[in-house]
């Protein structure tokens, strides 16, 4: 290796015009050519003008034109590229040609100027996008065009084929900015289908690719599945609308199913995001359908939904969050979901709350709208209206609360909080529960003086009292007041041997109530800090109570981490002077084990209120008021296996409608007992995760017929009632995603949900 020495190089230099700054420094062996006056450099030849370097196995130096003429092994690259041909002809720092090409674009300014190979190039940092042709011709200012051209956005390890690449005909690129390809086939290489060579899945004349951050352009098209949809085939458009916004404009085509759900029909959805400023973010996603189909129970024609958000801080101490869910007709979440779980829900909450925090005092501003749907099918000859209007589901419309967090007061700590709120349907003075309309101002407080005694035991003795008055539209006005007194008193008794602790930590909670003084509500409690005379129609137990609990934690620590955790406890009705529930809790974590269950129950007296439901089908569960269990096994590589179990009794449990002041509240519930269990299993095969789940009752019960939409049919307990079998795949190359499902009911009912995601191009424009 011979350097030309950097001052001779200037000399011969002399005026050239080759762009960019520095001086041109030539390693190898190199040869004056008097006759022409170029520089040969044979023996390796390395080729360098500040960050930009040229390699190859011999080539030829232009001193006059700063042209280069290199072959064999040619790798040139600056901060941003690197490009690997068999022949090169280029102005350093100006336009090139090349032939049979492979070229890597990173996706931030990398040091490539050590890379003596293209592996080593494209392994020097992430790379954005990978391109190669059997001809290359390149500008100055970074577009080039290319023949015979294949890109990706795969950067896959090793090297091997990408998960998906576009081959065309000729492609015109600008390199962080956009593609345009012209004949251009998509190809995937599906490897979890033991298939390692791209197959051509789609033929496109012509095709706009952006290829950075926020570039306007097309996407390349995805896939889904939900539950009233075999297929939605989607061709998104990305679009920048300056530093702070964008927008994704995406018409889709839906392909529906046979049965009683079914959405098809040509759609479109448009995507909005903004990050105006520092702390603040919003989107915005409207959706539209064109749904062919009428089908009994479903919807058809013109269908629309809104959903979104917004969240600001307005200063350190001011926040502002708002979020929209409003779809347009009872059963649009149950056909658009890609779920069961999100396909049942039974309302949508869309709601705006505005805080201001000033130590120890929070003020907020909120309202919310509480929309009903309808998963399991539309009501004949009922009126929805706009966003659920026309059933009455009340809401709060809206509201103001001032909030005292705990503060000092010599030894005494006080909290409180003072609001008034408007609960109201959007039509109408009554609500579906049957409540008239009303506006309620409420006021609590709260003096503790906890105490340490004997640097061993805790107490922290209370007095609390709450008010409320209400002004109902129509039927009206009413007012309340209650009063609680209590404390509560704990101690932590512990030893230890080496890295193991155990403690064991008794707590007893007492608390006396007077029964609620001034005028009953008008209907059932509007929420939790509703405190009313009037039996079923408080959110408190009727009358006065006085309640004690008492319990017991044992813990085992091991470095640092719970390792076992049993709690056991009793509730007690000492104004009735008889037994509440019995509880029982109990946590494990042992290496890859999780394991947690709990359990209530009425082991030593029933309930003392009557009107508790009797079961259709009795059961040994019926002791329990309520049970759940959950069971996780779990490896480093991603395999598990989980199962879980939950159940609630005739009546339901007795912190169902306690409120906020009694402990427990042993009224029934006016919901039938209920148990349901679950199993899965999840296995990681490669890049992709297999799973599968089953869905069961606990206890024998009556579901919907398979045959009659409004019948119903008997179910044994632990009878598998639906089967679901699913794939994820997220390409290691950082570029494929796919998630397919398959359940299967018992009625034998087939759904499958698909999602396809070929690319990320686009994503930097989810504003965070």
């Amino acid at each position: 290796m011979t350097p030309l020495p950097a001052l001779a190089t200037a000399l011969l230099l002399g005026a050239s015009p080759l762009t960019g700054g520095g001086d041109v420094r030539i390693e190898g062996d190199v040869t004056y050519q008097v006759g022409t006056g170029k520089l040969l450099v044979e023996g390796g030849a390395v080729i360098r003008r500040g960050g930009i370097v040229l390699r190859a196995r011999s080539a030829t130096f232009d001193p006059a034109t700063g042209e280069v003429r290199a072959s064999g092994d040619v790798l040139l690259t600056d901060a941003t590229r690197a490009v690997a041909a068999d022949a090169v002809v280029a102005v350093l720092g100006g336009d090139f040609e090349a032939e049979r090409v492979v070229a890597f674009v990173k996706d931030r300014p990398v040091d490539l100027s050590a890379s003596a190979s293209a592996d080593e190039a494209r392994r020097a940092g992430p790379n954005r996008l990978t391109f190669a042709g059997t001809r290359l011709r390149g500008e100055a200012g970074g577009r080039f065009r290319l023949e015979g051209a294949r890109l990706t956005l795969c950067d896959c390890p090793g090297g091997g084929a990408p998960s998906w690449e576009v081959a065309a005909r000729e492609a015109d690129v600008l390199p962080g900015k956009r593609a345009i390809l012209r004949s251009a086939v998509l190809r995937i290489t599906p490897r979890f289908l033991l298939v390692d060579r791209p197959v051509p899945v789609l033929a496109l004349p012509w095709l706009y690719l952006p290829l950075g951050d926020r570039q306007t352009g097309l996407l390349l098209p995805e896939a889904a599945s939900s539950e009233a949809s075999l297929l939605t085939i989607t061709q998104p458009l990305f679009v920048t609308l300056g530093r702070s916004a964008d927008a994704t404009i995406a018409p889709e085509w839906s392909f529906g199913r046979d049965g009683a759900e079914s959405a098809r029909g040509p759609g479109a959805r448009l995507e909005l995001r903004w990050a105006p400023a520092e702390g603040a973010e919003g989107r915005l996603e409207a959706a539209w359908l064109r749904d062919l189909d009428d089908e009994p129970g479903g919807e058809g024609g013109h269908r629309f939904a809104i959903e979104g958000f917004h969240a600001q801080r307005l200063s350190p101490a001011t926040a502002l969050r708002t979020t929209l869910r409003l779809p347009g007709d009872p059963v649009w979440i149950r056909d658009r979901a890609g779920g069961a779980l999100a396909a049942s829900a039974p309302h949508v909450r869309s709601d705006v709350l505005l805080t201001h925090r000033r130590d120890p005092l929070v003020l907020e501003l909120e309202s919310a709208w509480l929309q009903p749907l309808r998963p399991e099918g539309t009501v004949p000859g009922e009126t929805y209206g706009t966003f659920g209007s026309g059933l009455g589901a009340g809401s709060r419309l809206p509201g103001a609360h001032a909030l005292l967090l705990p503060v000092a007061a010599g030894p005494l700590r006080i909290s409180g909080r003072a609001g008034a709120v408007r609960f109201a349907p959007p039509s109408g003075t009554v609500d579906s529960a049957g409540r008239p309309a009303a506006a309620r101002a409420d006021a609590r407080l709260e003096v503790s003086l906890p105490v340490l005694l004997g640097g061993a035991l805790s107490v922290a003795p209370f007095a609390r009292g709450a008010a409320a008055a209400y002004s109902f539209e129509g039927a009206g006005e009413a007012a309340s007041a209650f009063g609680v007194v209590g404390a509560s008193a704990s101690t932590e008794l512990s030893r230890r041997w080496g890295k193991v602790r155990h403690t064991i930590a008794p707590r007893l909670e007492w608390r006396l109530g007077s029964g609620a003084a001034g005028d009953p509500l008008a209907g059932i409690a509007y929420d939790p800090i509703d405190l009313a005379r009037g039996g079923v129609h408080s959110a408190a137990p009727p009358g006065g109570f006085q309640q004690l609990r008492a319990a017991v934690e044992s813990r085992l620590l091991g470095g640092g981490a719970e390792v076992a955790r049993v709690e056991i406890g009793q509730d007690l009705d000492l104004r009735r002077g008889r037994g509440g529930e019995t509880f029982a809790s109990a946590g494990l974590t042992l290496g890859p084990l999780e394991a947690s269950g709990s359990a209530r129950l009425l082991a030593f007296d029933g309930r003392a209120d009557p009107g508790e439901p009797v079961p259709r089908i009795s059961s040994g569960l019926d002791r329990f008021t309520s049970l759940g269990a959950a069971l996780r096994l779990a490896n480093g590589r991603g395999d598990s296996l989980h199962a879980g179990f939950t159940a609630v009794g005739p009546g339901g449990t007795g912190l169902l409608v306690a409120g906020l002041d009694p402990l427990f509240d042993l009224r029934p519930v006016p919901t039938a007992e209920s148990a349901e269990g679950s199993l899965g299993v999840r296995i990681a095969a490669g890049g992709a995760t297999l799973g599968y789940d089953a869905r069961f009752p606990g206890r024998a019960t009556f579901v919907p017929s398979c045959v009659d939409a409004a019948g119903e049919r008997q179910v044994k307990g632990w009878q598998v009632q639906e089967h679901r079998a699913s794939i994820a795949w997220d390409s290691p190359c950082r570029c494929f995603r796919l998630a397919a499902a398959i359940r299967v009911d018992d009625c034998g009912k087939v759904s499958p949900a698909l999602s396809v995601s070929l690319s990320r191009l686009g994503e930097g424009g989810l504003l965070r």
